[in-house]
């Protein structure tokens, strides 16, 4: 990619050299068509010290924009095509500055650049200089490095190429152009990333919006889950509720928001349990739905036999839940303490119901279609959040009968924050606090 660049670079400069006139000739504001006009002040409000020139039917702008050099290219239809921003030396992208450390730690840099173009081919380019021990003398060195940080292509002056390079034919430093492209798309923004192998695919850690965060991808950029890490005050109101109940005085490890392309949403959380007499402690794997319930826990051997674990339930509980939700299919049954919980399929849509160990109804919640809402809260939705979409919806009913509906809005535009919402609606379909 960055070879096409290069040559297309030199090709300009060619016709640069040639026609001299029309090619460095400075445009006026009027030569400039409105159209490109348009779209440089929608992209570069409040730029300063514009100046145009016109490359063959490319219009570039030279600016200062937030406080940097920027130079911009705009087709004649106004379609933006490129910008490349100068870089601020002191806080460059993490990888790129690692690399610079590693390998040219002796090296000056003299300016750094990052290109953003329409086709999204980024890429990000320094220029360092060295001097030479024999003759004094100094000469440049220009590194181009792809949108992930990666070293990608260096450039010397003859004479010094056989220079050994870092990066360079490492097969494991090939990550397939769509699965980066996937990547950012997903996660713009992110910083400290870092890309292994797993199996087949290709994982990616990394912080997004300053939470530590894996993503894995197919090798044709298909997105499989994401994994952000947790602390304890950031889990579901409810997984807070089940571990007060349930591990009060163990010790939280770690917890995780899995977002699963399949929609198959879950929370991982570990805790550890210190026993005296024993060596080591023991560990609790929980992982909860979407909505904050219980769905399974991984015990300690050691303690196996002081829960039930098994399909098995008693007799009372069957018979309840057969009387309950006649007809459902694909059940499966999950036991704590002196709950039981059934995941089942009821009138086409997935359900949990909880029951007590004495029989007795406690919750059902069932997910719901989010095109078909109930139509005072897809009235609430449409007035209040219309930039947003409902991605997920619940209907909890309750043997309190407090029940409530529970949906998450995603944003229609990336840059629109919160990206994501929650809203929980009372049985009538009026808004509460969660």
């Amino acid at each position: 990619m960055l070879r096409k660049i290069l040559y297309l670079l030199v090709f300009i400069l060619t016709l640069t050299f040639i026609n001299p006139v029309k090619s460095l000739a400075q445009k006026t504001i009027d030569d400039v068509p409105q159209v490109v006009i348009k779209t440089f002040n929608k992209k570069f409000p409040r730029a300063e010290d514009v100046a145009w020139e016109k490359v063959d039917t490319v219009y570039k702008a030279d600016c200062f924009f937030n406080g940097r050099g920027t130079y911009a290219e705009f087709a004649p239809d106004g379609s933006w095509q490129m910008t490349i921003t100068d870089l601020d030396l002191k806080t460059l992208y993490r990888p790129i500055q690692e690399y610079l450390d590693e390998n040219f730690k002796k090296d000056n840099i003299l300016f750094a650049e990052q290109a953003i173009k329409a086709d999204r081919q980024d890429y990000y380019y320094v220029q360092l200089e060295r001097k030479d021990p024999e003759t004094k003398e100094y000469f440049t060195i220009e590194l181009f490095f792809d949108k992930t940080g990666r070293i990608e292509q260096v450039k010397m002056p003859e004479g010094v190429n056989d220079m050994t390079i870092v990066g360079f034919d490492d097969p494991n430093s090939e990550i397939p152009e769509v699965v980066i492209d996937s990547w950012q798309k997903r996660f713009p923004r992110s910083e400290d990333i870092d890309w292994t192998k797993k199996g087949k695919n290709f994982q990616a850690s990394f912080t997004y919006r300053e939470q530590p965060t894996t993503a894995e991808f197919k090798p044709d950029g298909i997105w499989v889950e994401a994994r952000t890490k947790l602390n304890e005050k950031e889990l579901h109101r409810l997984i807070q509720v089940y571990l007060i109940e349930h591990h009060k005085g163990d010790d939280f490890v770690t917890a995780e928001k899995v977002t699963r392309a399949d929609r198959k949403d879950y929370f991982y959380v570990k805790m550890q349990r210190q026993v005296r007499g024993e060596t080591r402690p023991y560990n609790f794997e929980l992982f909860f739905d979407r909505a904050g319930q219980i769905q399974k826990v991984n015990r300690p051997e050691e303690l196996r036999n002081q829960y039930l674990l098994t399909v098995d339930i008693p007799d009372q509980v069957a018979r309840k839940f057969k009387s309950r939700f006649a007809g459902a299919t694909d059940v499966t049954w999950q036991t704590d303490n002196n709950t039981f919980v059934g995941s089942f399929t009821y009138r086409d849509q997935p359900t949990t119901a909880i029951f007590s160990d004495s029989a007795q109804w406690i919750q059902t919640t069932n997910q719901l279609d989010v095109k078909n809402l109930y139509n005072p809260v897809q009235r609430y939705i449409d007035e209040n959040y219309g930039n947003y979409n409902p991605t997920y919806a619940e209907k909890v009913t309750r043997m309190d009968r407090d029940n409530y509906y529970y949906v998450e809005l995603i944003a229609k535009k990336k840059n629109l924050e919160p990206h994501k919402v929650v809203l929980y609606f009372d049985s009538a379909g009026r808004i509460k606090a969660d």
